[in-house]
């Protein structure tokens, strides 16, 4: 028994720690500034499902070209065609300060996805398209891709560990 509860906990610990996918998306916007990117990352539950979504914070490569310098969206994993999920954003609005008033406007700039990205599983690389308003201004493409995967959180196991430590020198000194 006194060797066995550490064990229970420690086992009961890991249990507790959640895994999850981390998944980049990046907006090619050198239509509006070479180079440009618009990028973020984002988390979806380890067993993703059609209709999961989740929040992102974009950032552009460029902040200095772009109003505002950030942009909250939201990722929304959809039915595909080709493969069983989509990968979907919430439209996306800023302004191009650097961008003409006519005869096109590239100021004011409206993504919306045309052709999302389409993924067998996840964690998942895959491109999609997107454009700028409608009648479209200029199309380019997104790309989802696993992120860099930061080291697991022990925060969760280790007071675990702690507890089961004290009650198997508890069990210990009562036999």
């Amino acid at each position: 028994m006194k060797k066995l509860l550490p064990w229970v906990l420690l086992i009961a610990g890991a249990g507790l720690m959640q895994a999850s996918i981390i998944e980049s998306i990046s907006f090619d916007l050198s239509d509006l500034h070479a180079g440009s990117t618009l990028s973020g990352t984002f988390t979806l539950s380890n067993s993703p499902m059609v209709g999961d979504t989740a929040p992102v914070l974009l950032s552009f490569s460029d902040p200095s070209d772009y109003s505002p310098m950030s942009l909250t969206a939201t990722i929304t994993i959809g039915n595909g065609t080709t493969f069983p999920y989509t990968v979907d954003f919430s439209p996306l609005i800023f302004t191009n300060p650097s961008g003409s008033l006519s005869p096109i406007d590239t100021r004011s700039v409206d993504l919306t996805p045309v052709g999302m990205a389409q993924c067998a599983s996840f964690p998942c690389t895959a491109t999609g398209g997107f454009e700028d308003n409608s009648p479209a201004v200029f199309t380019s493409t997104y790309t989802v891709s696993p992120a860099a995967v930061p080291e697991p959180g022990y925060g969760m196991i280790l007071p675990v560990l702690l507890v089961g430590l004290l009650f198997g020198k508890r069990v210990v000194r009562a036999v």
